[in-house]
């Protein structure tokens, strides 16, 4: 396209803005142009703020270099040292605004630079005081330090002496001394816990109380917080320096402008020593004063610990959240005013106090009373419900009927305490983490109701009679396992896989004093939510929560992690083979000897239950132990491999069918009487088909843990006993005494 005989011109874009195009008119050459549109200055101003925002503290300290090298006007002094008191105005402000030190996270570098400019400020002043006083008098070093000397020090050259003396002590002896005590213990303590601190924070996202991306937040701000208070420890020697360096300046100025009045400029001795004593003095005020302020403000920001608020408003709240105390002070101060002592000033502070001891309790009444319709509005069923609860977002939730309601509401509700302990005992047995569980009252449930919920999908609805115990018979309380199985009708069918029931306060009374338990309210609540949470548990390791727990395995047992995941398997196949194990009742722990044996025979394939298998003879012990009666023995009843090749077969036609049938009668034959007398049982069979075998019997409804015969072999205190084999086509059944 070519543009002739047109210098500018100008377009119009679909947004209405106009664009004016130049070129050079040169032959053979580019069309130069150039766009303008109303963003353009407003992006170059942006630009061009940060880079003065970048350049400013270089410049400052570039130009205080400068100062100690060349005279300063005393016009440019002033300026200066308005803007050093400014500063130190603005530092103390910030400290005291800032609700946690981090906030103040610049301040060491901040004193730094302001005890520099301090110094500089000395030094410029210090020249303008020797070599110009003899000549302009008191406004040699600018009126900013004249005034400072006369109205200050109120015209008394011993006043000004004596105000600076206090202030130079002050700074010294009380708040630089203060201020480095506190950095050097809060660094040292900071530094101490924060391996503590770490190690929590991975328990934390462990037990699913803290995302990662929450966890990574923690450790960035406790990193931020070793390194603010090393920095400060650093820091704070700066005030303490600067306050010995300041009586120094002093003195020397003292020394050298009467040694210059006196003798070089001939002055008499008299007026020498008041000329230049009132300079100095006025110097050392208009610079002891801001490094007063940043001393408080340094000692303020060190002491505030973990304060969530500003230093007033924590004030106010901790000092006046008693209105009593205020009253006692009244009192306090009435019989002060009844002595001797002036009675106007403490009668009004006691009035005053009185006062406001009035107001707060009014004050406390309103926020009590509003804060209780609060609660009652929380408490509704039609309360504000968080969104999460809404959306379904709780893995585990427990509604409760009407009878229940007062169980997981109130002050102190029971039911949520029992359960906290149902997940921490099966985090401690198991290896796995619980999710957090929340409590909704239903109205549409029975009074005596409740339903247990994972994921959405109701695990159990069980009612309880009112009035009646749950009953657990102990493994030893034969004569009571068979009574009630005996009477079916009085056994309600609450835990398939145990012998308990509901019953009366005597039948309860009976049960203890045969060695079982019994279990009314939150309790009994509790115990049925823990038996049906074990039949489920593999369900609760998610892939979000392996992912959590190889994170914080990786902080004591780096190499095994990052040499296993993901170079060799995926967190999905750890998930799945560690689910393989939960399923059957199996602990996942120690996490670190599981993951290693998944690392070792991940080469002969990732198939989850293949490697599951693998890793049970690294937990043979664990599985027998875990399997034992109370007096040490394990009661197995042997399957030979031809009866579970009959068992697991497939396709099979109906006289295998037919026999499949009657092995499994025989197996339930078998383990009935174990089952009555409450004794712990397993099935061995062969290892090679073993998960085959225990996937069968689980299909087939026969809750009995399955193990292989290399399991139990060479184990002490095993009995076999029956032993199901088919020999040939006959079956055959050999039980043994139990």
């Amino acid at each position: 396209m070519v543009w002739s005989g047109l210098d500018a011109f100008s377009l119009t874009t679909l947004s209405s803005q106009p664009i004016s195009f130049y070129h050079t008119q040169r032959p053979n050459r580019r069309l130069a142009f150039m766009a303008r549109s109303p963003g353009t200055s407003t992006a170059f101003s942006r630009i061009a703020a940060g880079h003065v925002a970048d350049l400013a503290i270089p410049v400052v300290i570039l130009l205080a270099v400068l100062v100690v090298l060349a005279p300063v006007p005393a016009s440019v002094v002033d300026l200066l040292l308005s803007a050093n008191l400014t500063v130190a105005v603005l530092a103390l402000l910030g400290s005291l605004a800032a609700r946690t030190p981090l906030e103040m996270a610049v301040f060491p570098s901040f004193l730094l630079a302001a005890t520099l400019v301090r110094l500089v400020l000395n030094i410029a002043t210090t020249r303008l005081i020797l070599s110009q006083a003899g000549t302009v008098g008191d406004i040699a070093a600018g009126d900013v330090v004249q005034a400072f000397s006369s109205f200050v020090a109120a015209d008394n050259l011993v006043v000004g002496v004596v105000v600076f003396a206090i202030i130079a002590v002050i700074q010294f002896v009380v708040l630089t001394a203060g201020a480095t005590r506190t950095s050097e213990v809060a660094a040292r303590f900071t530094l101490d816990a924060l391996p503590g601190r770490q190690a929590a924070i991975d328990a934390e996202v462990s037990s699913g109380g803290l995302s990662r991306s929450d966890a990574r937040q923690l450790r960035v701000e406790l990193q931020r917080q070793a390194e603010f208070y090393a920095s400060m420890d650093g820091a704070s020697r700066f005030v303490r320096g600067e306050a010995v360096a300041s009586v120094v300046i002093v003195l020397v100025n003292l020394v050298g402008g009467f040694a210059i009045g006196v003798g070089q400029l001939g002055m008499p001795a008299t007026k020498a020593a008041g000329l230049y004593a009132r300079l100095t003095i006025g110097d050392g005020l208009a610079s002891a004063v801001p490094s007063l302020l940043v001393s408080v403000a340094t000692g303020l920001l060190l002491s505030r610990s973990t304060m969530r608020q500003n230093l007033p408003r924590e004030l106010g709240r901790q000092l006046f959240a008693r209105p009593t105390l205020l009253l006692v002070t009244a009192a306090f101060l009435g019989l002060l005013a009844l002595s001797e002592l002036p009675t106007v000033p403490l009668a009004v502070m006691a009035v005053g106090t009185a006062m406001a001891a009035w107001l707060l309790t009014s004050t406390s009444l309103k926020g009590i009373s509003t804060e209780s319709t609060v609660d009652r509005q929380k408490s509704t069923p039609q309360g504000n419900s968080p969104i999460e609860t809404i959306l379904g977002q709780n893995r585990l939730v427990v509604r409760v009927g009407q009878d229940f309601v007062g169980l997981v509401t109130g002050d102190q509700p029971r039911l949520p305490a029992v359960v906290e302990g149902v997940r921490h005992r099966i985090a401690e047995d198991l290896g796995v983490i619980v999710p957090a569980v929340l409590f909704r009252d239903d109205a549409t449930l029975d009074k005596t109701q409740w339903i247990m919920e994972l994921d959405g999908d109701p695990i159990d609805d069980p009612v309880m009679p009112a009035g009646q115990w749950l009953l657990v018979p102990s493994s030893s309380d034969d004569v009571t396992r068979h009574r009630w199985r005996k009477n079916r009708d009085a056994v309600v069918d609450i835990l398939p896989t145990q012998c308990v029931r509901w019953g009366s306060p005597a039948e309860a009374e009976e049960v203890v004093s045969r060695g079982g338990h019994a279990f009314i309210g939150e309790d009994a609540i509790a115990y049925i939510f823990e038996a049906n949470l074990r039949q489920c548990v593999d369900r609760l390791l998610s892939r979000d929560q392996m992912a959590r727990m190889l994170e914080s395995l990786r902080v004591t047992e780096p190499a095994t992690v990052d040499q296993t995941v993901p170079d060799v398997v995926s967190v999905a196949t750890v998930q799945r083979t560690l689910q393989c194990l939960l399923r059957e009742g199996l602990p996942i722990k120690p996490l670190a000897v599981l993951l290693e044996a998944i690392a070792d025979h991940a080469a002969e394939g990732h198939v989850p239950e293949q490697l599951a298998e693998k890793l049970r003879p690294h937990l043979a012990r664990t599985i027998v132990r875990r399997l034992r009666d109370s007096e040490g023995r394990l009661t197995v009843i042997e399957v030979t491999p031809s009866a579970v090749e009959s068992l697991t077969a497939s396709g099979a036609g109906v006289a295998s069918r037919l026999e499949q049938k009657q092995l499994l009668t025989e197996l339930r034959r078998a383990l009935r009487p174990l089952r009555e007398r409450g004794r712990q049982c397993a099935i061995s069979v062969s290892s090679e088909r073993r998960e085959a075998f225990a996937e069968h019997m689980r299909a087939a409804g026969v809750e009995t843990a399955v193990v292989a015969d290399a399991e139990v072999q060479g184990q002490s205190g095993i009995e076999i006993f029956a032993t199901i084999g088919k020999p040939g086509s006959v079956l055959q059944v050999h039980t043994r005494a139990a």
